[in-house]
């Protein structure tokens, strides 16, 4: 019976690999993949907390920021560390790469309804852009759509000037403290792999794709690079400018988020404790000594608790939640708290600084013929990667506008997506379900797709000079505070937006474009009706009322002497408080903000360590615990 069941195990695995190129194959194997890696869950234990209960840390938020920072001041013995999250364990659709659309606007998601200026967005059909974020572990690590950006070594050197230690040389060692890259492809070229390692936690992958998607992005970055785009073999190494396909995080058919990659594997630490469903509604502040000594948390129960912190409270709730949390306990501008009754105890300009890639997307109607929806046919074979090819650039213009928005670095973001035609039902409901987008214009977007493939080209600002800011609605904490996110406030924004709108229509102009007959599609614009296609005016009112968000904000607790916290993340005035998450961010870096906020995280924790390392080694010296477990403890 052995031999039989050998001789056939040899047969089957002969099979595997003769057939291996075989695509149903493929995606058969890759289902398998996934089914194991999405069972069993293997999330961290909810701990029971009651009333009283004291820690060394208390960290708010299972962020990208908050998971990092509690995972590594975790690996002191000594210091018990509470992580606490308002959610619960990620679910399947965060863990399959490709099914990141399913959590938008659901229970995962704390869809924060952001406010417009009059006048802008008539395209949204309420008025409001809603910024998400991840309401469980991992936070938006589990939500977002895993492209892995880290920014320009300019962002780093602005951000040191207003707050030392945080320029390129110091933070490219963070990122390298965090990353796991796979792709051998950046590995053996050594110019490309100084700025990568193998060793971190978070895996960095860029699987191959079938042979279609394959093919779509030698079309899309053949053509970028017709216009001046040029190709590179990633833009997360010694060269930012140009075109590539992106860099994930995922691997082996799961989603590389913190709750992954740093909860998951370090959850059995006996000084680490992670509560969930477990809302924190106030930061408690000694009004004699301004330091911050615990919380005030609603559990899942229903009950009302108050925890201790013995050394320090970190707030990572998010550029939005953050914020909020800090008003509610008395720390923000003065002439917001007041007319709420909220006690001030430290007047800084919490909320303001408001930043956000804002987004224009131009639908570029492609290849005519039902033959191109076997495209979308493929998209089951892709579960365990992005489900459709995207292709990633960066790229400054060549405008007088160009000076105020830095010297070397990137003005402009790009991500194309390729459709096949027929999908016009999915790209219906993403556009009104998803992005809360009037329905003529989105009707007229899904019409270029009935029998055209269609790219959905993305333009993002990496660097707006516009503001917003986030205000409290009420004292409830409750309520979602008042978010506005100021879009196009500075006019240089807008200017710049249509510079880059006019160079990429030309993307039509370029070999394989000009072949298939490719065009910019005409959408149905509100507030655009009379005026002449094609013009500044035109693309102005365009870009002003289809504007949407790319979900990025940061800055409302920006780092700093006239911020809200210092270079180490210490909220000023308040003693054993610190925020980290992407709020400290002084300026928007140039790509997505997760990366940097992991970044952030780690950062964070060596700093922590840092100031306590005098009293450890006192303490060993000494041969005590002052942190020992005693009745304080639960």
């Amino acid at each position: 019976m052995m031999l039989n069941l050998s001789a056939f195990a040899n047969k089957f695995l002969g099979f595997v690999q003769k057939e291996r190129d075989n695509p149903w194959l493929k995606w058969a194997l890759r289902l398998l993949s996934l089914s194991s890696a999405i069972s069993p869950a293997g999330w961290p234990d909810s701990f029971p907390l009651k009333d009283g209960y004291k820690f060394d840390f208390i960290v708010i938020g299972a962020g990208s920021g908050g998971a990092t920072v509690a995972t590594r001041l975790s690996e002191v013995p000594h210091w018990k560390v509470l992580l606490l999250e308002a959610g619960g364990d990620p679910p399947p659709a965060s863990v399959i790469p490709s099914l990141f659309g399913a959590l938008v606007h659901s229970k995962y998601d704390w869809d924060y309804p952001v406010e417009l200026d009059p006048g802008t967005g008539q395209n949204h059909a309420d008025g409001k852009v809603y910024v998400g974020g991840g309401k469980m572990l991992g936070g938006s690590s589990s939500s977002n759509l895993q492209v892995y950006a880290r920014g320009a070594p300019e962002d780093f050197d602005q951000w040191n000037e207003v707050a030392p230690g945080w320029g390129w040389d110091t933070v490219l060692h963070y990122y390298k403290k965090l990353e796991h890259m796979t792709d051998y492809s950046v590995l053996q070229n050594p110019y490309n792999a100084y700025y990568h390692s193998t060793s971190g936690p978070v895996a960095v992958s860029r699987p191959t794709a079938n042979a279609y998607y394959e093919k779509v992005h030698e079309q899309v970055l053949g053509s970028w690079e017709e216009m001046g785009i040029k190709r590179l073999l990633e833009i997360n190494g010694p060269e930012m400018l140009g075109g590539s396909r992106s860099h994930f995080t995922f691997a082996n058919g799961r989603r590389s988020s913190t709750a992954e990659e740093y909860l998951r594997p370090n959850k059995d630490r006996p000084n680490f404790y992670i509560t969930k469903y477990a809302r924190v509604t106030k930061v408690l502040i000694d009004s004699m000594t301004l330091r911050a000594y615990g919380v005030r948390v609603l559990l899942e129960t229903g009950d009302m608790i108050t925890l201790y912190a013995n050394i320090e409270v970190i707030v990572s709730a998010g550029t939005i939640g953050t914020p909020k949390l800090l008003m509610l306990s008395g720390i923000g501008p003065r002439e917001v708290l007041e007319p709420l009754n909220i006690n001030t105890m430290a007047d800084l300009p919490v909320g303001k600084n408001l930043q956000d890639h804002l987004m224009v997307t131009l639908v570029i109607k492609g290849q005519k013929g039902f033959q191109t929806a076997v495209q979308n046919l493929l998209i089951p074979t892709e579960l365990d990667a992005f489900p459709i090819p995207l292709q990633a650039a960066f790229f400054r213009l060549n405008s007088s506008l160009s000076k105020h928005y830095g010297s070397t670095r990137p003005h402009i973001q790009l991500f194309n997506n390729r459709l096949g035609a027929t999908a016009a039902p999915a790209i219906l409901f993403g556009c009104r379900a998803t992005a809360n987008l009037v329905r003529e214009y989105c009707y007229s977007m899904s019409e270029a797709n009935v029998y055209r493939e269609v790219d959905l080209l993305s333009l993002i600002l990496l660097h707006p000079k516009s503001r917003g800011q986030v205000r409290l609605r009420s004292s409830n904490p409750f309520d979602d505070p008042l978010t506005e996110i100021g879009y196009f406030r500075n006019m240089k924004d807008l200017a710049l937006m249509v510079e880059a709108i006019k160079f990429m229509v030309k993307v039509t102009e370029t070999s394989y474009y000009r072949k298939v007959g490719g065009e910019v599609a005409r959408l149905a614009v509100r507030g655009c009706e009379g005026l002449v296609y094609g013009t500044d005016e035109y693309w102005a009112c365009y870009a002003v009322n289809t504007v949407n968000s790319l979900a990025h904000p940061v800055g409302t607790c920006t780092m700093g002497r006239d911020g809200v916290v210092d270079e180490r993340l210490r909220v000023h005035s308040i003693k054993g408080l610190r925020v980290v998450d992407a709020s400290v961010m002084p300026v928007s870096p140039s790509g997505n903000t997760n990366a940097p906020t992991m970044m952030i995280g780690e950062k964070a924790a060596d700093m922590i360590k840092e100031d306590y390392t005098e009293r450890i080694d006192h303490m060993n010296n000494e041969n005590v615990r002052e942190f020992s477990q005693n009745d304080d403890y639960y």
